[in-house]
């Protein structure tokens, strides 16, 4: 049989919540408990209990990650040999993100060893872990140092008769409640290191990487570029936006646990791209005292080309080879190409006479003149000349080709390059009466060099078939006054 015994008097004396090292006590007097002797008569009695609970000064202050608790002390008088037992305790109130939950070590040792008997015995109980206590509270290492709760304290006590709780009926059974308070101890920050490894030099225009510099203390590392015309940087991503070196700087700025850690730097240099360049133009030119020229073409197209022609900028006019240079040198592109620029003594049509006549057909005009065709190809001696073909060999091979192409005609010819006499125009009509060239009729293609004196030149009209009934193309060669020495 278990009775709840009437409570006459209870008086607690409430711990202030900070700042105070004295105890809590609280006191209740059980009165008219009945006796369960062999007569059945109750007897009178009178015990009262006073349990003092004692925090180790004022709130309880623990470390993370350490383990804290209460002392306790119990006063049992009891006027019938009645046995005392504390059979529990339990934390209400406790705060789950500062500790990882109240042990109940009571409950463990079922009170057995916990009972005290006769009337002004005391018994003393510390909550401390690893030790025979009631209770301990393990604070997380993850709590925020100067955190807390309050709550409350509640134990659990069984009386029994004279036999005690190992043959004794249970007579009653009450709790006693207490305010406390638990804190985390407030820590000094620590030093903190941040760890940085060492980055590739790498090539403008390489694909955004990321780095991943670690603080000591596990907080975060905050990056900067500290040339953000050559990197920037988006959280730990690094993206490359010119040529130079690109330092980065790593920073942890600490809290409440950590200082500020010293400042990291990494510096890697991001080189030039190769850029390709192509020297263009002719590389024979033919002597005419005016200077001589080339071009470039670099790729990525739109950059800036200097040509040097033996290490100067000023084109050459006399004859002989000049070594040409081809440089790119932008902010972030690098690249050259190397060549030579012949300047050569023109071909005259009286060389060419000479050259392909004997002395008695140079004599004879209807041989060697002008408009002789001595092999009777349909090609006149001038056309030959111009066109670099034999005036005595009859070939179909090297003459004017007319096609259609993309809707227009197309004219293609050979040019030669080693003449400075001969003039190359490529004329359209629609009557074979007015003849027309050069800007708004007649556009150049394109110009192939077949071998160090001569050109493929493709020149196409600009004037669509489909608008025209009719449509001529031709080639027109005139031979001027010679420039060569």
């Amino acid at each position: 049989m278990k009775l709840i015994p009437q409570l006459t008097s209870v008086i607690l004396a409430v711990l202030a919540l900070t700042g105070l090292a004295t105890a809590q006590t609280a006191s209740l007097t059980l009165d008219a408990l009945p006796n369960f002797d062999n007569a059945g008569v109750p007897a009178a009695r009178l015990d009262t209990v006073t349990v003092t609970l004692t925090p180790d000064s004022g709130p309880l202050t623990g470390a993370r990650g350490a383990t804290v608790g209460w002392g306790f002390s119990v006063t049992w008088q009891s006027n019938a040999g009645d046995k005392l037992a504390c059979t529990g305790s339990r934390l209400l109130g406790e705060a789950s993100a500062l500790s990882t939950g109240y042990r109940d070590y009571i409950g463990i040792l079922s009170g057995k060893t916990n009972g005290i008997t006769g009337a002004g015995e005391t018994w003393a109980r510390s909550f401390v872990l690893n030790r025979s206590g009631v209770g301990a509270l393990p604070i997380r290492s993850t709590a925020l140092p100067g955190s807390g709760f309050v709550g409350k304290l509640l134990l659990t006590f069984n009386v029994y008769d004279s036999r005690g709780p190992d043959l004794g009926e249970t007579l009653g059974s009450f709790e006693m409640l207490f305010d406390v308070t638990v804190l985390v101890a407030t820590e000094d920050p620590v030093d903190q290191t941040i760890t940085f490894a060492s980055i590739a030099d790498t090539t403008y225009g390489s694909a955004p990487f990321t780095v991943s510099p670690t603080a000591s203390s596990g907080l975060p590392v905050t990056l900067t570029s500290l040339n953000p015309e050559v990197c920037t940087v988006a959280g730990n991503t690094v993206t490359i936006v010119g040529a130079g070196v690109c330092t980065l700087l790593a920073a942890q700025a600490g809290d409440t646990q950590y200082n500020p850690a010293p400042l990291v730097t990494q510096s890697f240099v991001v080189a030039k791209a190769p850029a390709a360049v192509a020297i263009a133009g002719r590389l024979t030119q033919i002597f005419s005292g005016a200077p001589k020229s080339l071009s470039a073409l670099p790729q990525p197209g739109g950059l800036n080309v200097k040509l040097l022609y033996g290490g100067d900028t000023v084109p050459p006019t006399a004859l002989g080879n000049h070594f040409v240079t081809a440089l790119i040198d932008e902010p972030n592109y690098q690249g050259s190409a190397e060549n030579f620029l012949s300047i050569v003594r023109g071909v005259s049509q009286a060389d060419w006479k000479t050259a392909s006549f004997s002395a008695s057909e140079q004599a004879n005009t209807t041989i060697s003149g002008p408009q002789a065709d001595p092999d009777g190809d349909g090609v006149s001696n001038l056309f030959e000349y111009a066109l670099a073909l034999d005036p005595m060999k009859a070939s179909a091979a090297g003459q004017p080709k007319v096609t259609r192409n993309n809707g227009v005609l197309n004219m293609s010819y050979v040019r030669r390059m080693d003449v400075s006499d001969v003039n190359y125009t490529v004329e359209v009509s629609s009557d074979l009466i007015t003849w027309q060239s050069g800007a708004g009729y007649t556009r150049e293609v394109s110009a192939t060099a077949l071998d160090s004196i001569r050109e493929q030149v493709v020149v196409a009209d600009l004037t669509p078939l489909s608008t025209v009934t009719t449509r001529f193309i031709r080639l027109r060669v005139e031979v001027v006054a010679s420039g060569t020495p």
